[in-house]
């Protein structure tokens, strides 16, 4: 399991990812290095999976990437929706 730390230089991987797509560099190998770094440091980061399914279907097409990552992520937000679901049971 990431420990904060990793989840933290992750979230900061995914966010420059994003400003470096956002920007007119079009740096597209940098983009991707953050992702699979981010992925690395913590797997199951949703907004690493989400990001990287995206870039992997339209901005680098990539079938086979977005798809496992599209799938990972989705079972994390299942993952989260279930906890979430449980939190709003036990405070009702």
């Amino acid at each position: 399991m990431p420990t904060a730390d990793y989840r933290t230089q992750a979230f900061a991987l995914v966010q420059r990812a994003i400003r470096i797509q956002l920007g007119d560099d079009g740096n597209l190998a940098e983009v991707e290095s953050c992702l699979l770094k981010a992925l690395d440091l913590d797997p199951d980061s949703i907004e690493a999976l989400q990001e990287a399914a995206h870039f992997f279907d339209i901005v680098m097409p990539q079938a086979a990437r977005a798809t496992d990552c599209a799938l990972r992520c989705r079972a994390q937000a299942v993952k989260v929706t279930a906890e979430m679901d449980e939190i709003l049971r036990d405070s009702n």
